[in-house]
């Protein structure tokens, strides 16, 4: 499987989205997290939200080095790792299918297992559909992607993303968008992630013993926790130290605790959350970012900090230890003992999909390479909780950063005519009726997006009768719609028509390629067949659906010509005033005319055509509404 990630140019992929939650009655914010689900309609962003670039860098956007996240950038591509080359693992594959994993997970498991004995892979068994689950996750506003992403990767959901204009929604700011469900598929399927790095996603985040102060230490080199501090309260302390001390008498992994605040607090710590300076403030530190979102009266540092007040934790190491009770208690303890967990709950069953740590759907990812970082030997006795879900796809859901998908039109125009209905880009169906002397049409249509390419603008020749033209909109991703204008060239009147080789008919009424016009209301099938001369061939009057016609001539009706019991030729009828094919002019017809007009109900095909009462080759327009009045109640006739 391929993942695309940029690994010279690595940065947390947490962003600082007023995003909130109340799990026994505390707030939970952090870098994209939350633990409750978020309305999109009840949850707008402020622009007082953390934004300055300390604050960007207190969420590991701003110093380059932060923990090792996934940026969209879709020229590098990673590839899902690889084992070393091991012998038959055939062996491994049976002892696995016992822990309740399916082959495609054995198969990527297997290796690992040969090469480190020592871990213990378990699987969880979810109870929940793969797709349903993938759904739930897909709902607007539950994961998030930086803007700046393959747009691939962001959802095309109407909720989430205007087709018109090609813009995505933002969430804080313009900084975080919806993540696309293909995405999402991708992030959510663990056979994606079965390797020697992204495997720690599903690690444990229960205390473990092999957790010592080296690997903390490991994970914070290179930034403000790599070591000594003096405390507010005067004391010498250590940052790899205090988190092991912590996650031990928490029985949470210190692992887990320290790659966190380096997601929250990026790597140089200039956060005013944790300055002990801010105005206020000062002597309060909040290094899990808790209760950091912005309200309609505060900024996000100021509800943070507040927050810290009430909590007491005014010293480093109290913020440090009170945060962590609270991830414990409201996580781990809760069965979210896993980074993949805390990102896509679909184990605390009393609030699936909602009691959710990290909006970003990277995160589990990103955090896992950090978590990977804090080991010299994985020769250990790791535990990995891996989720295996219902009806999963036979191999693993794959995902490319094809781009953007929007393949619909801006504009749509034939140059000196109006199009039936008005042009929407969400409607591929339009029509339009020319005169008989317009031998061709110049059309001219644009894209919504600028990655997407227009075939079919330009000069078209018409046929008479009816000529569909189709314009294709080609999206980024390859995606296509194709928009379709039917026209309708008026016939030309003539006296008489050759249908095939030695077979002909001669008439007075107007016979085209298509279209067969000048019947007068009231006419039979008897009439018509009366007044035409038929050579070495005979005709009859249809239905549109072929059965025979029976009582007055209406619009619709098709007269067919056969030759020897084969049908050889047809023509359309049309009745002009005769909307609805009853071959009556009335007011039903006039209602339905009106209708056209203001685009509630538009006409099409041969009933569009019948419309054009005053044969201009200008549309269905107010002036043939006033003929058909005029017939309707006998002060004029309309010309057949």
């Amino acid at each position: 499987m391929k993942f695309y990630i940029n690994r010279k140019k690595m940065r947390s992929i947490y962003g600082v989205m007023a995003v909130f939650f109340v799990v026994s009655g505390c707030f939970l914010t952090g870098n994209k997290s939350y633990a409750t689900e978020v309305s999109t309609e009840s949850y707008k962003p402020q622009e007082e939200s953390i934004d300055t670039e300390d604050a960007k860098e207190s969420a590991g956007l701003a110093e380059e080095g932060a923990l090792e996240a996934i940026e969209p950038q879709a020229e590098t591509l990673i590839d899902t790792e690889e084992p070393e080359e091991v012998g038959d693992v055939s062996g491994y594959y049976e002892a696995l299918r016992q822990k309740g994993f399916p082959d495609s997970y054995c198969a990527k498991l297997a290796p690992l297992q040969e090469r480190y004995p020592g871990w213990d892979f378990r699987a969880v068994q979810t109870g929940l559909d793969f797709q349903m689950a993938v759904a739930a996750e897909s709902t607007p506003g539950k994961n998030l992607v930086q803007s700046k992403s393959n747009d691939a990767r962001k959802s095309m959901d109407t909720a989430a993303y205007d087709w018109t204009s090609n813009t995505w929604y933002g969430y804080d700011g313009n900084s975080w968008v919806c993540a696309s469900d293909a995405y999402i598929a991708y992030c959510m399927d663990p056979r994606n992630f079965l390797d020697e790095t992204h495997i720690f996603q599903f690690e444990s985040l229960n205390y473990q013993t092999y957790q010592n102060v080296e690997g903390t230490q490991n994970i914070l080199n290179n930034t403000f926790m790599a070591g000594n501090y003096v405390d507010t309260d005067s004391a010498q302390r250590n940052y790899p130290n205090d988190f092991v001390t912590i996650g031990s008498g928490l029985g949470i992994s210190p692992y887990h605790l320290a790659a966190r605040c380096k997601q929250e607090q990026g790597t140089q710590g200039t956060s005013q959350l944790i300055s002990g300076t801010y105005a206020g403030y000062e002597g309060y530190f909040n290094y899990f970012n808790i209760g950091a979102y912005t309200t309609s009266n505060a900024s996000a540092v100021q509800n943070g900090l507040n927050y810290a007040k009430n909590a007491g934790w005014n010293t480093r190491y109290k913020s440090i230890q009170g945060g962590s009770q609270i991830l414990h208690n409201n996580y781990v303890a809760k069965g979210q003992n896993t980074l993949y967990f805390q990102k896509f709950n679909v184990v605390y069953t009393p609030s699936l999909y909602a009691h959710q740590y990290m909006t970003n759907v990277q995160a589990a990812i990103s955090e896992s390479v950090s978590m990977s970082k804090a080991y010299r030997n994985k020769s250990q006795s790791f535990v990995f909780y891996i989720p295996v879900y219902q009806n999963m796809p036979e191999s693993p859901v794959a995902f490319s950063d094809s781009g953007n998908g929007n393949n619909w039109l801006s504009g749509l125009a034939v140059e000196g005519y109006s199009l039936t209905p008005s042009f929407r880009g969400d409607v591929t169906d339009y029509s339009l009726v020319v005169g008989q002397k317009v031998g061709s049409v110049n059309i001219s249509a644009a894209a919504v997006a600028g990655t997407s390419t227009v075939s079919g603008n330009g000069s078209h020749g018409l046929n008479y009768g009816t000529n569909v033209i189709e314009v294709t909109c080609k999206a980024q991703n390859g995606s296509t719609k194709t928009y379709k204008i039917s026209i309708v060239r008026k016939q030309p009147s003539g006296v008489a028509t050759d249908v095939v080789e030695n077979a002909s008919v001669e008439t007075n009424y107007q016979l085209g390629d298509t279209y067969m016009t000048g019947v007068q209301p009231g006419e039979t099938e008897q009439d018509i067949l009366s007044k035409i001369t038929f050579k070495n061939c005979e005709g009859i009057l249809l239905n549109a659906d072929r059965s025979h016609h029976e009582g007055p001539v209406a619009t619709g009706n098709i007269l067919a010509i056969f030759q020897n019991g084969v049908p050889v030729k047809t023509y359309e009828v049309i009745l002009y005033g005769d909307l609805n094919g009853d071959g009556k002019l009335n007011n039903t017809d006039l209602v339905l005319m009106k209708k056209h007009i203001l685009e509630v109900s538009p006409l099409s095909g041969d009933f569009l055509v019948a419309a054009d009462l005053n044969k201009a080759g200008d549309g269905v327009t107010n002036r043939d509404m006033v003929l058909l009045k005029k017939h309707i109640l006998s002060i004029e006739s309309i010309s057949q």
